[in-house]
């Protein structure tokens, strides 16, 4: 709060400058009309007389008048058009034409620290279509950029309201750190994730995949780079734009599963097959036809709305420029109960103080809400899956002790929730799942955050062709999650159910986190050019320091549902302090760069970045990250000019490397800290239950003062040609992309007396082929048709690693050692697959491990022969066999392999749009090929094995017939429910699945209205268009689910738990401007 307020009264001051009205003036004598390319007027159009105050706008015809000597030079300027300067010449009436404003190879782009002419660009640098990204009406920016870019793989990790997204450039260059690319806005570095950011107020984006291009930002551009500028205000007069957008949200795919007959009718195959009766009553065939049906994939989903509203002012003077905007999202989940809520404002202002100062500055201020699905199901964190309703038992009814069929509701009239079965044995008090509706609407648990971001930037115009710049960043996060717990309440025949063995007080439970980051840069910028050469050079200092704070705490038994402070618990002993933790890093840097060329023809471009990290120790903690690019653009060379079919070809050439710090704060010092695990104490040669555990404080990471940086070292080639007077661009590029010295945190045995220790080892290689191909020609004034096809490909392996590093959890022969420990390890059991993935030299990150299936075993004399050669406890006909890998004779965690990765070979993505007149229509789909997936969904819809009859998963219609109880010829095993040994359950390549697809993402048909419309209105563009989103999966793997499969971390690549589900919209909106 200290540092808040030495902020604060500035950055309000910078906020109100961005609200300054601006006023212009209007005159008569130099008379003219301004048009489009098809000869509509355009109204609003800004005129400025070249040198004075002198200035108007076009009218509602697009006519103006402006005051102006005879030999006075007009600059007109409209948004979306190329701003022209027209000659008076004497003239007294002027006709001009603009022309749409698209990019060419003489644009300037953001390069990090600077801009640089497009055609002078050496790296690997690639521009996002923000228009068309704004057309998909994307909820965050993750999900803009999907499919955008080549060599960019967006990975959907959910359908959830504030979905977020994966993001992955080229690869994947480390384990234990976070893979995400650098995002950087307005030239201030935002971490991670910029999905604060409301789409509608970016303007441009920039993507830097190359270690030539990423350099420059050092150890924070190991994973790319993302440079984003948002809207800021021209010179004109103000515009207001006004955007809306209103959709009906459903559930784009759902499962296939048994009946409630059906089901029944299996759950007694399987307890035949076990040598088992029927169990529930329930089940019994005398019900059949009587038991009520619930489809729970439509009980616990619902249709959503969502709603978007952006309002922006923009606009300025020759001395003075501003926009402020605000936005408002509300997107309601396809799951009951789950929305999430989104508020931005954002302001920027830059002023012209003289010719020589010029200052300005940038607020993003964000609040968002989230409701999530209940954690107390599914199998991916706080998500609950389409899979996860697909599989539950369909129907609550049970018998009561006379035989008679009892349907408790799943709500009840008074409000109340029914619950599952009970049998009269039981009575009342239940050990069974409870209701997922009633869990997932009694959900409150609310996550607040709230974002600030400012900037404030000081421009100097030292000499002719240099300045300097310092940018001084705020930067605070703050997040609230809340978790309240009502008294469990279940009503059926009109009495009150408990659950068994469940406190049913009143919980709550607050979590709390908050961080900072403060940073100036300053650097200086020196540009020389002449017929000949262009030289740009630049130096510059960084200085940055991120602090935070992480807290937990929760209690019980609170004498009201409104009193939600911990420190009014009825009963103080149940007050648990949670754990918490604080963090400080800083970092300094120096960098700098070098761009010449020669005859517009030879280009070089050297960048130097020095890094210091306060994570490293006093020996390890700098960094040089250097790196070198060159390009030739051939078509510039006389030989070629007699090519007029040929407007571009640049040949690319580039080296870099960066660094990776992504470790947390103090890793290369000795920690302390509380535990009462078992690594302290226990008897020689006692198995794991006869470890002694203790309370007390230990030491939880060796020291390694030795611990510095992970490296990435880049060779990229490319590629850039334009065909047919630049209507047809394609760019090729091929890349290598080696990473070293990794930094991983190492489990150890606990009779060394620690936990973990950070170290440096191994290496992984990615490399692939990019291409991106783009069209685009208008046919006459009334047609035009774009086409953008983008593509890579991509090899990851991991060439040098020591020793495994798996998935594991503690068991003994699952992977850990025989004291407990776990040298292998770094992530936890996941699904109760147990070692599911593996990071093995000679493999992919995050490897499929598991066993290799032989098949199913088909007949008794099968069987025999199998056993003759290797004992697979509890293996029946109807079971899938596995090989003995190691030749042991049993099959047991030994025989575990890297069986595939997750890893697709192509992932691409394809826009086309058209306009007729005033129509406009786009088709935006992406897709991979040759992925594959771990599927544990494919399992749980394909197998009933559970422990009780409460909990047995109903199972895909597909699978029941494709059993072998019901094809001995079937594709999967016999239906059972007590398959204690996993036979038919456990990890191997019998449920990996090809997940290969073709998403149809946006369809959108548009119509701008004519200018003669919009004049009563006094509007002067106004838009409306109809469109779907995530229309179509053609894929394979839709009887299982989505294939588009994200968990977050690089070890879970291509596993599929379940997810959200996916939903369709079909939306409307409206964007008008005055």
């Amino acid at each position: 709060m200290k540092h808040f307020k030495s902020i604060e009264r500035p950055l309000v001051l910078l906020f109100l400058f961005c609200l300054i009205p601006l006023g212009i003036t209007a005159q008569n004598l130099v008379k003219g009309l301004v048009n489009d390319e098809s000869g509509e007027p355009i109204i609003g159009a800004t005129i400025r007389v070249v040198g004075s105050q002198e200035g108007c706008i076009t009218d509602l015809d697009g006519k103006f008048s402006v005051n102006a000597a005879p030999n006075a030079k007009l600059s007109i300027t409209y948004v979306g058009y190329e701003p022209q300067t027209v000659n008076v010449g004497g003239r007294q009436n002027l006709i001009i034409t603009l022309k749409t404003d698209d990019r060419t190879l003489s644009d300037v782009v953001v390069i990090g620290y600077g801009t640089a002419k497009r055609s002078d660009i050496s790296g690997s640098v690639t521009s996002v279509n923000t228009s068309e990204m704004m057309k998909r009406a994307p909820v965050n920016l993750a999900q803009g950029l999907q499919g955008s870019a080549p060599g960019v793989l967006v990975t959907a990790q959910d359908g959830a309201p504030n979905a977020m997204a994966q993001v992955r450039i080229r690869g994947v260059g480390t384990i234990n750190g976070n893979s995400e690319p650098l995002y950087v806005v307005d030239g201030v570095q935002v971490g991670t994730n910029a999905n604060f950011l409301n789409p509608q107020d970016i303007d441009a984006i920039e993507i830097l995949k190359d270690a030539s291009a990423t350099a420059i930002y050092g150890s924070r551009g190991a994973n790319g780079v993302v440079l984003i500028t948002t809207k800021h205000g021209s010179k004109g007069n103000v515009h207001v734009d006004v955007s809306a957008g209103w959709g009906l949200q459903t559930v784009a795919h759902t499962l296939h599963t048994l009946d409630v007959d059906t089901y029944a009718k299996a759950i007694r195959q399987a307890r035949a097959n076990d040598g088992q009766n029927v169990g529930m009553p329930i089940f019994s065939e005398q019900y059949d036809g009587k038991r009520h049906y619930i489809d729970w994939q439509k009980e616990m989903t619902r249709t959503a709305l969502r709603q978007n509203y952006t309002v922006s002012l923009s606009g300025g003077t020759e001395k003075f420029q501003g926009t402020f905007s605000a936005g408002y999202m509300d997107n309601e989940g396809v799951v009951v109960n789950t929305n999430y809520r989104r508020m931005n404002l954002r302001g920027n202002m830059k002023a012209q103080v003289n010719q020589y100062l010029e200052i300005g500055g940038d607020l993003n201020f964000t609040h968002d809400v989230n409701r999530g699905s209940n954690t107390g199901f599914g199998n991916n964190g706080n998500l609950s899956s389409i899979r996860d309703y697909a599989t539950l038992m369909p129907t609550m009814d049970y018998t009561d002790a006379g035989g008679n069929i009892v349907s408790p509701n799943i709500v009840n009239p008074d409000g109340t929730y029914g619950t599952f079965w009970q049998t009269a044995s039981k009575g009342y008090e239940l050990t069974s799942t409870d209701s997922y509706y009633a869990k997932q609407m009694e959900l409150d648990n609310p996550t607040r955050g709230n974002r600030f971001l400012a900037n404030m930037h000081i421009d100097l115009s030292l000499v002719k062709g240099m300045h300097l710049k310092s940018i001084f960043s705020y930067n605070h996060t703050s997040t609230d999650s809340y978790n309240w717990g009502t008294p469990v309440r279940r009503y059926n025949d009109g009495k009150e159910v408990h659950m068994q063995g469940v406190d049913i007080r009143r919980t709550f439970g607050l979590t709390q986190s908050s961080s900072y980051d403060r940073s100036l840069e300053t650097y200086l910028t020196y540009h020389w050019t002449n017929d000949t050469h262009d030289i740009t050079g630049m130096v510059g200092n960084s200085v940055s320091q991120n602090k935070g704070y992480w807290v937990n705490a929760s209690a019980k038994d609170f004498p009201a549902e409104n009193i939600r402070s911990i420190a009014q618990t009825l009963d103080s002993s149940t007050k648990d302090g949670g754990g918490g933790f604080n963090l400080e890093t800083r970092f300094i840097s120096y960098y700098g760069r070098l761009m010449y060329s020669l005859l517009n023809r030879y280009n070089l471009t050297a960048t130097l970045r020095r890094d210091g990290s306060s994570n490293f120790g006093s020996g390890n903690r700098w960094g040089t990250f250097p790196s070198a690019a060159a390009s030739w653009r051939i078509s510039e060379e006389p030989f070629m000019k007699a090519v007029d079919f040929v407007s571009n070809i640049k040949l690319r050439l580039g080296w870099g490397r960066t660094g990776n710090a992504g470790i947390a704060t103090s890793s290369a010092v000795e920690q302390l800290g509380s535990t009462n695990t078992l690594y302290h104490f226990y008897s020689l040669g006692a198995s794991s239950q006869d470890f002694i555990k203790a309370n007390g404080v230990a030491k939880l990471i060796i020291a390694n003062p030795n611990l510095k940086w992970e490296t990435n070292e880049q060779t990229n080639v490319g590629l850039d040609f334009s065909l047919l007077k630049g209507d047809l661009n394609v760019s090729l590029d091929y890349f290598v992309r080696n990473s070293k010295d990794l930094l991983l945190d190492v489990s150890v045995r606990p009779s060394s007396g620690y936990k973990t220790y950070y170290t440096n080892y191994g290496k992984i290689r990615n490399r692939g082929f990019e291409f991106s191909v783009g069209y685009n020609h208008r046919f006459n004034k009334d047609w035009a048709f774009g086409a953008t096809l983008t593509g890579s490909t991509l090899k990851n392996k991991i060439i040098s690693s020591g020793l495994d590093i798996m998935n594991t959890c503690s068991g003994g022969n699952d992977g850990t050692n025989i004291d407990g420990s776990n040298v292998q390890g770094i992530a936890s059991e996941w699904l109760g697959w147990k070692n599911h993935s593996i990071c093995r030299e000679g493999y992919a990150v995050g490897s499929f491990y598991g066993y290799r299936a032989l098949g199913i075993v088909r007949s008794e004399e099968q069987l025999a022969e199998i056993k003759s050669k290797v004992n697979q406890p509890g293996l029946k006909v109807g079971d899938i066999y596995y090989a003995d890998l190691d030749h042991n004779g049993t099959i047991d965690a030994n025989d575990m392999t890297v069986i595939g990765n997750g890893f697709p070979k192509l992932n691409y993505g394809l826009t086309l749009n058209a306009s007729y007149k005033n129509w406009d229509f786009s088709l935006y789909t992406y897709g991979v090929m040759g992925q594959d997936i771990l599927s544990y969904s494919a399992m749980r819809l394909s197998v009933m094995k559970q422990g009780d009859d409460p909990s047995v998963a109903n199972i895909l219609r597909e699978a029941y017939n494709e059993s072998f109880t019901n094809n001995p010829n079937g594709s999967l095993p016999r239906l059972s429910l007590l398959d204690s040994e996993n036979n038919n359950s456990r990890v191997s390549d019998f449920w990996i699945k090809s997940g290969n697809f073709l998403k149809i993402s946006n369809i959108q048909v548009g119509y701008t209205f004519p200018k003669t419309w919009l004049a009563p209105l006094k509007l002067t563009n106004a838009r409306a268009y109809l469109a779907v989103s995530n229309l179509a999966c053609i894929s394979g793997y839709n009887k299982y689910g989505d294939p588009e499969c994200g968990q977050g971390s690089v070890i879970y690549t291509g596993l599929d738990s379940g997810r959200y589900p996916t939903p369709r919209t079909f939306s409307f909106g409206l964007n008008v401007q005055f």
